[in-house]
Parts: C-alpha cells; sequence; structure tokens
C-alpha cells in the first residue's frame, strides 16, 4: 500500500495468490486482509506484470469462495466496472495479452457464467406464482397488444382454452409449458433467456413469433422448442456448470464487451436461427438439421474470438447456410487429401483424358440424335423435328417427324448441313429466333433452351434454329457442336461430368496409398555423388 520498489508488489501479490490456492482457512485471512478495492488499484496501474498478479489473485479468491460469496464478489466488481476496464485497458491495451493473464480472464469468464449453473440446474416450478406470472408475460407480449386482455368478459374455460392454444402458436411442445421447462439443464434459464429477449428486443420477438404462428405451410419455426434447445447447445459451447480448466486461455473477448453477454448472445442467436430456419426452408422434421448447422455457425464464429457482440452479430449472419456446406465440403476434401498439391497435380495431369472422354461421349449423343419442337408464330408447340449427326461427324441430319412416331432413320431425312459449312454456334439471345420473339415469361424460357447454328448458303448465312426439350438436352447439344466446331466446351454439365470423373478416377489411383500419408511437397532429390567410380565396368573380364 505504501511507496515501494516496483519489483516487490508483484512478488508480494503472487505470494499472497499462493497462500490462497494453499489453504481455504489462509485464504479467508487474505480475503478478509486484502480488499477487493486494494486489489481494482493495482489492475489500474499500468504495468502489465502488476496487472497480471493482481488478476491472478483476484481469481484465486473468487475460486476459493463459496457460491454465494463468489455471487457477491463478482456483482460487486462488475459494479464497480471491472468488466469496462478490463475491456478497454486489458483487452484492448496497446501491449499484446500475456499467457498469464490469458488465462485469468478464462477464469474469470467460466466463474461468471458459473452463476447461471443454478438456473440451468432448476427446473420449473408449476406451483410457483412468480414463474406462472412470467410465463403469462411472455405470451402476452406476443398475442395481446398493450392495454388490451386476453378474452375480457370470457368464461374461465374458454379463457384458458384460449391460453393453452396461443402457448402452442408461442412454440411450446405441450399446451401446459411448464412441462417443457421441466427439462435440465437448461430448466429455468431458458425462461430467463426468452423473458430477456421479449423485453429488449420486444419488436424482433413479436415478429418473430407473430411470423411463425400465422403459418400454415409446416415450415413454421417453433419460438419456445427452439430457445430451450439453444440455451442447452449455448451452455455446451460455452461450458455453463463445467469446472475451470488449470491452463485454458480460452476466453471470448466479446463477453467483457457489454453486460449480460450471455442473455445478449442468445438474442443474437435465435434470431439467427430463425432466419438459417428459412435458408433451410426446414419443416418441424428438420429441427434437428437446423440445429446442428446453428450449433456450427455459432463455434466456427465463436472460435473466431470477435471482439464485439456487433462484430459477432456481422460474421455469424454471414456465414449463411450455403456457406456451411461450402466450408464443410471444402474441410471434406482437406480431410480426403484431394486439395494436397500431389493430388491437384494429378488432377491436372487427368483432366485432357477425361475431357476426351467427355466429348466422345457428347457426339455420340448427337449422333443418336434428339427430337426438337418448332414454335410457330402462332406460339403452337406442335410440330416436331428430328436432328442427329453423322457417324463420321461430316454432316448434320434433320428433317419433320410426325407425332407420335418413333425417331426416324438417319438415310431417311431430307436435309443436311455439313458440318464444315457451319461457321458459329449462338445461344440465348444472341439466336435469331429468340430475337424476333420479343419479350415475355414464355419467351424467356425458351431463350434459355435455344440455339443456333449459323452456316454457308452460297453467298448468304443461314441458320438452323433450335429450342432443346431440356436443360440437359441444351448443354449436350451445345457442348456437342462446340466439339466439333473446335471450341471448348464450357456448359454446366460439362463441369459437373469433370468433377464426378476426376474424383472416381483420383480415387481409383489411389486405392494402393490408402492410409499412406501423402507429403505436401515432393522429396528433395539428393545431389549427384562426388564421383562415379563405384560403376562396374562391363569390359573387365572375371578371372
Amino acid at each position: 500500500m505504501n511507496l515501494m520498489d516496483a519489483s516487490v508488489q508483484p512478488l508480494a501479490l503472487g505470494l499472497l495468490e499462493s497462500v490462497t490456492l494453499s489453504s481455504p482457512a489462509l485464504g479467508q485471512l487474505v480475503k478478509s486482509e486484502v480488499p477487493l478495492d486494494r486489489l481494482l488499484v493495482h489492475l489500474q496501474v499500468m504495468n502489465q506484470q502488476l496487472q497480471t498478479k493482481a488478476m491472478a489473485l483476484l481469481t484465486a479468491l473468487l475460486q476459493g469462495a463459496s457460491a454465494a460469496e463468489r455471487k457477491h464478489m463478482l456483482d460487486y466488481l462488475w459494479q464497480r466496472n471491472l468488466r469496462q476496464f478490463i475491456y478497454k485497458n486489458i483487452i484492448h491495451s496497446a501491449a499484446p495479452l500475456g499467457d498469464e493473464m490469458a488465462h485469468h480472464l478464462y477464469v474469470l469468464q467460466a466463474l461468471t457464467l458459473g452463476l447461471l449453473e443454478p438456473r440451468m440446474r432448476t427446473p420449473l416450478d408449476p406451483y410457483s406464482q412468480e414463474q406462472r406470472e412470467q410465463l403469462q408475460a411472455l405470451r402476452q407480449a406476443a398475442f395481446e397488444p398493450e392495454g388490451e386482455s386476453l378474452g375480457t368478459g370470457l368464461s374461465a374455460d374458454r379463457r384458458r382454452s384460449l391460453c393453452a392454444r396461443e402457448f402452442r402458436k408461442l412454440g411450446f411442445s405441450n399446451s401446459n409449458p411448464a412441462q417443457d421447462l421441466e427439462r435440465v439443464p437448461p430448466g429455468l434459464l431458458a425462461l430467463d433467456n426468452m423473458l430477456y429477449f421479449s423485453r429488449h428486443a420486444p419488436s424482433a420477438y413479436s415478429r418473430f413469433v407473430l411470423e411463425n404462428s400465422s403459418r400454415e405451410d409446416k415450415h413454421e419455426c417453433p419460438f419456445a422448442r427452439s430457445s430451450i434447445q439453444l440455451t442447452v447447445l449455448l451452455c455446451e459451447l460455452l461450458h455453463v456448470g463445467e469446472p475451470c480448466s488449470e491452463t485454458a486461455q480460452d476466453f471470448s473477448p466479446m463477453f467483457f464487451g457489454q453486460d449480460q453477454s450471455f442473455h445478449e448472445l442468445f438474442c443474437v442467436s435465435i434470431q439467427l436461427l430463425n432466419k438459417t430456419w428459412k435458408e433451410m426452408r426446414a419443416t418441424q422434421e428438420d429441427f434437428d438439421k437446423v440445429m446442428q448447422v446453428v450449433r456450427e455457425q455459432l463455434a466456427r464464429t465463436l472460435a473466431l474470438k470477435p471482439s464485439s457482440l456487433e462484430l459477432f452479430r456481422t460474421k455469424v449472419n454471414a456465414l449463411t447456410y450455403g456457406e456451411v456446406l461450402r466450408l464443410r465440403q471444402t474441410e471434406r476434401l482437406h480431410q480426403e487429401g484431394t486439395l494436397a498439391p500431389p493430388i491437384l497435380e494429378l488432377r491436372e495431369k487427368l483432366k485432357p483424358e477425361l475431357m476426351g472422354l467427355i466429348r466422345q461421349q457428347r457426339l455420340l449423343r448427337l449422333c443418336e440424335g434428339t427430337l426438337f419442337r418448332k414454335i410457330s408464330s402462332r406460339r403452337r408447340q406442335d410440330k416436331l423435328w428430328f436432328c442427329c449427326l453423322s457417324p463420321n461427324h461430316k454432316v448434320l441430319q434433320y428433317g419433320d417427324v410426325e407425332e407420335g412416331v418413333g425417331p426416324p432413320a438417319p438415310e431417311s431425312l431430307p436435309e443436311q448441313l455439313p458440318v464444315a459449312d457451319i461457321r458459329a454456334l449462338l445461344t440465348g439471345k444472341d439466336c435469331p429466333h429468340v430475337r424476333e420473339k420479343g419479350s415475355g415469361k414464355q419467351n424467356k424460357d425458351v431463350c434459355e433452351l435455344a440455339f443456333s447454328v449459323s452456316y454457308d448458303h452460297g453467298e448468304e448465312e443461314a441458320y438452323l434454329n433450335f429450342i432443346a426439350p431440356s436443360k440437359r438436352e441444351f448443354h449436350l447439344w451445345t457442348d456437342g457442336l462446340s466439339a466439333l466446331l473446335g471450341s471448348p466446351m464450357g456448359s454446366e454439365q460439362t463441369r459437373l461430368d469433370l468433377e464426378q470423373l476426376l474424383t472416381m478416377e483420383t480415387k481409383l489411383r489411389l486405392l494402393e496409398l490408402e492410409n499412406v500419408p501423402i507429403p505436401e511437397q515432393p522429396p528433395p532429390v539428393p545431389p549427384p555423388p562426388t564421383n562415379f567410380n563405384f560403376c562396374y565396368d562391363c569390359s573387365i573380364a572375371e578371372p
């Protein structure tokens, strides 16, 4: 307390920490002799070593206290703005955070979150007047506008029936919500979270409940059931109620960023759950799948250690369902070794051969031929025509056919177009038969399936116009015609086929290397020997 050499205070605090941890009786003595205010003074000194030792003694005193004492001490510390000081002057200080301080912040976070454990382990008491009123407040906030009371003038039975129906709309599995909240964990902690959300974000709460309770397409997201499961999930991710590790440094900076961090985190997470539910177009049967995705979204974002709740909100909302699927796919490929440099090199070497295989398949498909529909100026699609490629790949043969008749023999087709005369392949809006039709929904559909080939007809340029019967046929024909013209096959179908063939071929090539680690880089080639005198001279005859 008095002015002394700067090196003495950290040593003295270190001794007091050892004393506190070694003996509960001596810990009580230290607690009575060293007031919390005095430790706060040491924490606010801009000396990192002194701050660390003061924080170590503080966490040691908290760990040695009973549950009631610990709650009282933490409440006092928060009132004295310890959280704000840690956030501004320790977490965001210019000097890097040491491992020892990181561990003490982890312990402080774990002990503070541990205060939630009694609520998490306590089931709802259906005979508690206070808890019944809290449930009614939750229902009223969603379904009863301010100043209006439920069923004024209705009989008691009718009012009870209306309440039960509204609790079901609120997302409880039972008409009596007490049955849902008897499960521990999360016990009363789930009710605390729901009440906090309804009171601190009333517009988001009302929107969530009313939006889902009015849906009749089986895609409604149950608020209460989601909140109960989400509370369990947050307790697991934040290790609520688990003993402190002696070495962990895994604290979350945003925990010190605002008061009521657990409840605030719940408010962000429940809105994320609703957003993910919509992205997945989930039904009640998909509830567990949605929770798995939300767990992954929260775990991945918490692992990034965002410095504030707003940053957490931004990052977790950017991690959409589609992004989670993409990350899963990438991680699976990494796990399988598919993205290792040697495998990527192998895939590049296999590509030309497999593209040749795809080209061959496309040309065979053109030789089989396809029935196309003609679209007249009156939009009637009653005329059919057939087109195929000759077996020698030199001529396109085509002609009209009758409805209900099978594909004709190629030699019976009256018209022929030599492949050598084809100038270019056109698709979509570049096709002349699409340009003539103008706009409209039907024409938009036609546009996606339309392609033409331009060819020399005497001195003029003429067109052979197609409208594919399906998107797959469109891809097969445009690929095949591109291959005939010597252009690259750039359709989505080619990309999918190539990926599938590459995956299969790579796995076949690597069968013998199963469970053998493949190095990232090739082994180095050893330097040549200093001389080659070890070579056997065949000219010397053996005795």
